[in-house]
């Protein structure tokens, strides 16, 4: 094995072993210029803001600083508070590079130390102890799949650090299970049971349906005015937020989502519209969509409209039916209805607007049935 050391080393390194994701790997151990290290473009922490920005820019790689700046300004990254940590109490974990200086480990704390070297003289001694830092060298003889291994035992494996966020992850287990990757191979490379697994690769289904759907343009000719006409950014963004609501429904309702188109399309609408506020929201959201008075209410504009309609199926499961009760119910929900103006009404689909009438119809047919009795 070659022991060749980088030329980017202050002084000579000690070569020693380390274990990343079961792989025992060969490494340097010493200290590196911050100035000698390049950031990781490519890292998939920030990767919808990155895809933001190069629409803005066009065609064209971005450079350095232009990521500097992503990670200053990304709330899921947190830079000022790790700046702040660092300039408090130094860098406290090495960083770790590939053979040839490229980051695999440490992308956040790289910048985080650039961060802090910003608010520092030339000649500040507090800067001249951040130029210089720790970092494990990955020896020249490792493979790609040795640093595809730092990157999963890094930011796959639970620690102190800011993993990457779920969407990011779920990408990564898509792409595998694309690359025809076996679920057991799958749950051994990112150390996940096959159960997570199965669920990743379903959320994300549900997701790249909700993405299909955000790009449609506008149309009014269309049952359900056709989509929000997002740009494919935009509607990563949306879905990178959401992650762990689609992860709900896939938990509470992926059949549905599958199977009826009108209230898939009603959902990623709700999604698109910033509908659920808590995860038992948007569990009941195929319950309520299915119960005519809960379907009215959360269909509503207003802010609390899902809340209201967990309200409502709550109410339904926890009271006991009686006479008294139902005619309290009827004579509120009629009320309900006739608040409601020409305009409102039209901005109900219409599916849902034929589901409704075709109900009422159904009422009216059960009260003459029962009058004449």
């Amino acid at each position: 094995m070659s022991t060749n050391v980088p030329a980017f080393f202050v002084q000579p390194p000690q070569l020693k072993q380390r274990l990343y994701n079961g792989r025992k790997l060969m490494v340097f151990e010493g200290k590196v210029k911050i100035e000698s290290i390049q950031g990781w473009l490519d890292n998939p922490r920030i990767d919808v803001a990155k895809r933001t920005l190069q629409e803005k820019v066009g065609d064209r790689a971005l450079t350095q600083e232009e990521i500097f700046d992503l990670m200053k300004n990304e709330p899921d990254v947190n830079l000022k508070a790790l700046r702040d940590d660092i300039i408090k109490n130094g860098l406290r974990e090495p960083l770790t590079l590939s053979y040839q200086g490229k980051l695999l480990d440490g992308n956040r704390r790289f910048f985080a130390v650039k961060y802090a070297l910003e608010g520092y003289p030339k000649g500040d001694p507090n800067r001249q102890d951040l130029e210089v830092v720790e970092a494990y060298v990955l020896a020249e003889s490792a493979t790609a799949e040795d640093e595809e291994n730092v990157l999963v035992e890094e930011n796959f494996s639970a620690s102190l650090k800011i993993e990457w966020p779920d969407y990011v992850k779920a990408r990564k287990v898509v792409k595998a299970n694309d690359e025809g990757f076996s679920a057991d191979e799958i749950a051994k490379k990112f150390k996940w049971d096959k159960g997570k697994i199965r669920q990743t690769l379903r959320t994300y289904e549900i997701i790249q349906d909700f993405e299909s759907f955000a790009i449609l343009p506008p149309d009014q000719e269309d049952d359900f005015g056709g989509g929000p006409g997002m740009t494919e950014q935009e509607a990563q963004v949306v879905a990178a937020k959401n992650y762990q609501f689609f992860n709900e429904a896939q938990k509470s309702f992926f059949d549905p989502l599958k199977t009826d188109i009108d209230f898939k399309i009603q959902f990623f609408k709700w999604i698109y519209e910033g509908k659920f506020s808590s995860f038992p929201e948007v569990r009941v959201a195929f319950k309520a969509w299915k119960d005519p008075e809960a379907r009215a209410a959360i269909m509503q504009g207003e802010p609390s409209a899902a809340k209201n309609a967990k309200a409502i199926l709550d109410y339904n499961d926890r009271v006991v039916r009686n006479t008294d009760e139902a005619v309290g119910r009827i004579e509120s929900f009629v009320k309900f209805l006739k608040g409601m103006k020409v305009e409102e009404v039209k901005k109900i689909p219409l599916p849902a607007r034929q589901h409704l009438k075709e109900a009422l119809e159904l009422v009216g047919k059960m009260s003459d049935a029962a009058t004449a009795e």
